[in-house]
């Protein structure tokens, strides 16, 4: 009996250790972690509020965040809040993160920024995406995926380069309308000279060629666009 309590002891001292170990380098590193995502935040903020086509800022250079606190000030939470979420589509099956920003473009146009998910293979692929008020409606200008770690290295985890991402943007009104697919779910192989009028038109992304294998990752990423327009839409931005 003396040898069962001596051993529960030692290890009730072990674990107390482990555990205070653990919460000091938590509080170590929770801080790096914070700074780190933010700028990884603000960087994507900057890249989606740049023009898709001419490469010059939407916005004003003094509009563009440079901490949290100037990033609060563009905050826009239109619906309730849930653990994170604003909202969450029972169609794409996607959710948009609380959240969501407007920005004045300098033609005096709103720019929404959301941030997006839906599931990939491996788990959630976050997007960042910024839509443009139009007067033919929105335009989804840019997005920057953010989050595709459980992705398969060399398949679904492509989608980290750039020129995948391009081709997802920019989306013209009547795109996002008819909802975006990827080419293969739409049973179709776009010539590269009609890679724009595709997704402008029919909504169709061309994704086949550049990730070829590999259809769950890019169907998230469509997926986390549709819910995004569909959440603005709700939230009744024209």
């Amino acid at each position: 009996m003396r040898e069962y309590l001596k051993t529960g002891i030692v290890l009730m001292v072990i674990t107390t250790i482990a555990g205070l170990g653990l919460a000091l380098v938590y509080n170590l590193v929770k801080e790096p972690i914070e700074k780190a995502e933010l700028a990884a935040k603000i960087d994507a903020i900057r890249f989606v509020l740049t023009d898709s086509s001419t490469g010059k800022l939407l916005v004003p250079e003094n509009q563009i965040p440079k901490d949290g606190k100037e990033l609060a000030r563009y905050e826009w939470i239109p619906m309730s809040v849930e653990e994170g979420i604003m909202y969450s589509s029972p169609i794409w099956k996607g959710k948009v993160q609380s959240p969501a920003y407007i920005f004045e473009g300098e033609n005096g146009r709103n720019i929404y920024v959301l941030t997006g998910q839906a599931v990939g293979y491996g788990g959630n692929v976050v997007s960042v995406a910024s839509f443009l008020s139009t007067p033919d409606g929105l335009k989804l200008n840019a997005i920057k995926v953010m989050e595709y770690s459980q992705e398969t290295p060399g398949l679904g985890a492509n989608i980290a380069q750039e020129d995948i991402q391009r081709r997802f943007y920019p989306v013209a009104p009547t795109g996002l309308e008819k909802g975006l697919k990827v080419n293969k779910d739409a049973g179709i192989i776009v010539p590269p000279d009609k890679l724009q009028q595709a997704r402008d038109t029919s909504g169709v992304v061309q994704t086949s060629d550049v990730m070829t294998g590999a259809t769950i990752t890019p169907r998230a990423v469509v997926n986390s666009i549709n819910t995004m327009y569909e959440f603005l839409k709700k939230a009744g931005v024209e």
